[in-house]
Order: structure tokens, then C-alpha cells, then sequence
């Protein structure tokens, strides 16, 4: 792990190049207040979703949070810790075979990834990036939090993200209540967490790697 952790501080800047966002990952606000409950929103579906990724693919979440704040965007670190554990590479021969070409279809065949292998659904959309980022968060939560793909087609119809998917999982509410509550200013994320004695980001990720274990 100290290896990838490594390779992954190394590649910061060619991932950057390859998948550059303008997308600030520094959040003045990152613990809840009772003055402004939804001040911390933002930071508080942005760690979820690191700290998920960080458990699912045994990441440093700290070189997870600089590689995001050098430019690269979720989605191609999505693709980029799945190809290399569905392939087994390690991650700089996974971003070397993506810089060749720009196409993670090309990536697949040259890492011996077949479509039998991905799945269909996985294969064909390999050409849009964040619908296959989409899909990979939705195989990860039906793994983790036993919902089915139904299920997540139809949060996502209703207009739910995968930050807002995962944290509401995480919450052990029904989904959608939780999001129109959100959305109609009823509520706020911060206050959801807070109500459950989840204050911070480490309070998050503690209870994302228990419920995780438990699937």
C-alpha cells in the first residue's frame, strides 16, 4: 500500500494534465454550525465521497484530497482506482495506458480487460467518463449498502448526485425524503449528520468503514 500510496503522490501532476477540472477541494467551512447549518455542506459531501473511495480502494485519503485539489476530477479518479484494482496494475501502468490514447475502451484491451470481464454496461460506456464513474459508484453502493441498481436508477432520475447518493446512504434514511428536505430547504446535510453525532470528517469516515464492514 505504501508503494501505490507513492505512485499516486508521483502522478499528481500527469493526472492533473490528463484530467484538469476547475474544482477548489479547500472548504473554510468543515464542522457544523448551528448559526449557518448549511455553511458546511459542501465539505461534508466531499469527504464522504473520499472517504468512500479511500476505503473502497485502500487510498491515502490525503493524496486522494491533493490529487483533487491539483485538478483532477472525481470522475477520472473513479476509473483510474477501479481499472487498476479490476486489472490488478498498479496505478502508474493504468495512467500510462490512458495517456497513449484518451480512451478508456483502448485502456481496457491493452490491460487484458474484456467485456465479459467488465460487464456490459461498464464496456459501453467507457466513452463518456463520468457516466461510467456514475456506473462504478452504483456498483459500489449496491456492493456496500445493499440497495438494488432499481433502486439507484430511480434516485438518480429524481435528480440525485453521487456525493448526495452516498451520504444518504451513509445517513440509514430513506433516500429521497432526505434529499427533497434538502433541496425544499428544510433541512441540511450538516444538520442530518449532526443529528446522528457525526460532527466531523473523521466521525464520517468512522461510520462509513463500520457500516462497509458489515456488508
Amino acid at each position: 500500500m505504501k508503494t501505490f500510496f507513492s505512485l499516486l503522490l508521483l502522478l499528481i501532476p500527469t493526472l492533473s494534465a490528463a484530467e484538469s477540472t476547475i474544482n477548489c477541494h479547500c472548504f473554510q467551512d468543515r464542522t457544523f454550525n448551528h448559526r449557518e447549518t448549511a455553511a458546511a455542506d459542501p465539505y461534508f459531501l466531499a469527504t464522504t465521497q473520499n472517504s468512500f473511495i479511500s476505503l473502497i480502494y485502500g487510498i491515502d485519503k490525503s493524496a486522494l484530497v491533493k490529487a483533487k485539489m491539483s485538478g483532477t476530477s472525481g470522475s477520472h479518479l473513479w476509473i483510474l482506482f477501479d481499472v487498476a484494482a479490476r486489472s490488478q496494475k498498479d496505478i502508474n501502468k493504468v495512467s500510462e495506458a490512458y495517456q497513449h490514447t484518451k480512451r478508456w475502451r483502448d485502456v481496457f484491451k491493452e490491460l487484458q480487460l474484456s467485456q465479459e470481464h467488465l460487464g456490459e454496461n461498464y464496456w459501453q460506456q467507457s466513452s463518456n467518463p463520468e457516466q461510467l464513474a456514475d456506473h462504478i459508484v452504483d456498483l459500489q453502493l449496491g456492493q456496500y449498502f445493499s440497495v438494488t441498481a432499481n433502486q439507484i436508477g430511480n434516485w438518480r432520475k429524481r435528480g440525485m448526485n453521487r456525493k448526495e447518493l452516498i451520504l444518504t446512504l451513509l445517513l440509514k434514511e430513506e433516500p429521497l425524503t432526505i434529499y427533497n428536505q434538502v433541496n425544499s430547504g428544510m433541512q441540511t446535510w450538516g444538520k442530518l449528520l449532526y443529528d446522528q453525532g457525526l460532527l466531523d470528517g473523521k466521525a464520517i469516515n468512522q461510520e462509513l468503514r463500520k457500516q462497509m464492514s458489515q456488508s
